[in-house]
């Protein structure tokens, strides 16, 4: 494996810890700040904003440069966001920050996969992407439960300032490890930038889309706010938060395994029904049973496992999808449900603040069910919708 695709994996481990660290520093912060917990959240959202924008936008507009110039760029706005973030000194300057280390964020995981497939050679592709994602995962697993309990007894802003370190280091990685200026797939420079965004509106890439924004958005209105839930409703110490973190981040690295294989061996459709299910029943249960610390840990150990199991089995789907009614646009799809995810994670912040504001924060995970639960109606609808559509190409074809 090129040494440069482990530098990719530090990058990726930087980018998992600037989306969901403030999650776990959202009492601290707010406190900070003499801001409100669902105020704070729109930190949480001003970044997915980014990373929403920059995922199939930006990554279309940049087709034709060359991997590594990409990446130089993405790594720098993302590495001089975060810095400012850490020194933010009101709420709005941090929001416009953590929008800017966002639009690195997005653009930088829409190419460094492909990217590392192709700098890994034919028969690795696979373990390449793994190690990428990688990083990602043990963000989520053991950086960011750390930097919740440093947080916690020490202060924010050096946590933040950490994750620019990170990405600056990544940053000198790839200038300095990168030689190869590999471009974009083959064929993929050839289209033209019109043409890249136009694959964007295809309605069926963003009805399918539109699943993974609203399947997430269920699940991040209650985890964006599980540190005032635990604290407030639950009534475990700031401290001990961390240890809840903990629990997401090891169960979601496990969700994201058993998702892949789910999606393998039930096929995407009904590994998909299954895992939003879960997410629904989840949520659910965190408003049911929010003041017993045993069963929120419980919960939430699921959350993150079937949260990020849905990443692969989401990812899966737009990809199957993308194959067979737009095969030109494949490279696009993968960059629009990057956008999904990042999307739902926005809408989550947004929805949980309103929750909180008008109904109170035991109703979170109440919301987060019903947004689930409309992804899946949309799923099943979409479904039908295309069995209905090959009876009908079948039917047609038999009379002919």
């Amino acid at each position: 494996m090129p040494f440069v695709v482990y530098i990719f994996t530090l990058s990726a481990f930087a980018l998992g810890l600037a989306e969901f660290v403030p999650i776990g520093l959202t009492d601290v912060m707010a406190s900070s700040l003499n801001a409100t917990v669902e105020q704070i959240g729109a930190t949480v959202t001003a970044y997915a904003l980014g990373a929403t924008f920059s995922a199939p936008i930006l990554t279309a507009l940049t087709a034709s440069w060359s991997r590594k110039n990409v990446m130089l760029v993405t790594t720098l706005v993302f590495s001089l966001g975060s810095f400012a973030a850490a020194f933010s000194t009101t709420l709005s300057e941090m929001v416009v920050a953590r929008f800017v280390a966002g639009i690195g964020h997005g653009l930088f995981l829409a190419v460094a996969a492909s990217t590392a497939a192709k700098l890994a050679g034919r028969g690795k592709e696979g373990r390449a992407v793994a190690v990428v994602f990688g990083g990602f995962t043990l963000a989520m697993a053991i950086g960011v439960p750390l930097s919740t309990w440093l947080g916690g007894v020490m202060a924010w802003r050096p946590v933040l300032a950490i994750i620019g370190v990170f990405g600056a280091i990544g940053l000198a990685g790839l200038l300095f490890g990168m030689k190869d200026p590999v471009r974009a797939l083959h064929g993929e420079h050839r289209a033209s930038a019109i043409n890249s965004i136009a694959a964007l509106l295809n309605p069926t890439l963003l009805s399918a889309a539109l699943v993974t924004v609203l399947s997430y958005s269920g699940s991040f209105t209650a985890y964006t706010y599980i540190a005032p839930m635990l604290t407030k409703l639950t009534g475990v110490t700031a401290e001990s938060v961390g240890i809840f973190m903990l629990v997401y981040g090891v169960f979601a690295a496990i969700g994201n395994i058993v998702g892949g294989k789910i999606t393998d061996s039930l096929g995407v459709n009904r590994a998909n029904i299954l895992i939003i299910g879960g997410i629904i029943v989840i949520t659910l249960g965190m408003w049911v049973v929010s003041e017993s610390a045993i069963m929120m840990g419980i919960l939430v150990a699921l959350l993150g496992m079937f949260t990020f199991g849905a990443v692969p089995a989401l990812q899966a789907r737009l990809i199957s999808v993308a194959s067979e009614k737009a095969p030109h646009a494949a490279g696009v799809a993968s960059g629009l449900n990057i956008a999904g995810f990042n999307s739902g994670i926005a809408l989550g912040s947004v929805t949980g603040a309103f929750t909180i504001s008008n109904m109170g924060i035991i109703y979170t995970g109440l919301a987060g069910a019903v947004l689930s639960l409309l992804g899946l109606l949309l799923l099943i609808a979409q479904i039908a919708k295309n069995k209905a559509h090959s009876y009908s190409t079948i039917g047609t074809n038999v009379n002919s």
